[in-house]
């Protein structure tokens, strides 16, 4: 079955180049009787989601993956393996910044100060989204955020300093959904994908070859792929299965394929 699916996962792979928005996000996978540790990693497209268990969670996959100059937008966390997209082309998980946030804000003295400043923004970020605010509004809500980050790079505290620093060297990415409407402030659409993998991997636990690696990968992106569409399952493996041996066209991931 995994060798019938290569093909059209293969293509819904290389359509991640040119997506005009791309969430991307990775988690750990054990191989039994292996040392080494692999990698989930999900591309999400709304209709189209595809993962590839990988032995290394390097630059150089994350650009395999999503192109080494991305079409569209690349949402991610704040892992430096995406550092090589430029800062406009990529969007920084709000939601990851909170929790961010919320660390700072639980030290004593003025970095605790400078964390609840930053959370207390962040939440603000979010109910403007919810409202559909307008760029002027946010131009004011980033002031804001720029002077509570520079006042953390003064707080005495060597983490808060570091974690603020690298935050005003990604500005530009922090505002990149209010540049582009199409583009969510968070990265909850791949943590959500890889939640569904996780919860195999707790369940059954860990694959033993390469072979499985590819059946969980290949099988999971048709199955995400075609709940998103509205397509059923079993139908489309079925169709996937005989055009591997040879009796119809192979069917694709791709909306209306």
């Amino acid at each position: 079955m995994a060798r019938a699916l290569q093909a059209p996962v293969q293509q819904a792979a290389a359509s991640c180049h040119g997506a005009a928005v791309l969430h991307m996000d990775e988690t750990s996978w054990r191989q039994a009787g292996s040392g080494t540790r692999h990698w989930v990693w999900a591309t999400v497209q709304p209709q189209v989601v595809v993962y590839q268990v990988l032995p290394s969670r390097a630059r150089y996959v994350a650009q395999a993956l999503a192109g080494e100059r991305p079409a569209g937008v690349l949402v991610t966390d704040r892992y430096a393996v995406y550092d090589w997209v430029a800062p406009e082309r990529r969007q920084v998980c709000w939601a990851h910044l909170l929790r961010d946030f919320e660390r700072i804000a639980g030290r004593a003295g003025a970095a605790g100060g400078v964390g609840r400043r930053l959370l207390g923004l962040g939440r603000v970020l979010f109910r403007w989204r919810a409202r559909d605010a307008g760029p002027a509004e946010f131009a004011r809500l980033q002031a804001r955020v720029h002077q509570a980050l520079e006042r953390g790079t003064r707080s005495g505290c060597r983490r808060t300093a570091q974690t603020c620093a690298n935050l005003l060297a990604q500005e530009v990415s922090l505002w990149t959904f209010v540049r582009h409407p199409g583009v969510e402030p968070t990265n909850n659409a791949a943590e959500q994908a890889l939640r569904t993998v996780v919860l195999k991997r707790k369940i059954s636990g860990p694959t033993r070859s390469m072979r499985g690696q590819q059946f969980v990968a290949r099988g999971f992106s048709a199955m995400e792929s075609c709940r998103r569409q509205g397509r059923d399952l079993r139908d489309w493996m079925e169709q996937a299965l005989r055009a591997w041996l040879g009796a119809g066209p192979m069917p694709s991931l791709l909306p209306g394929g």
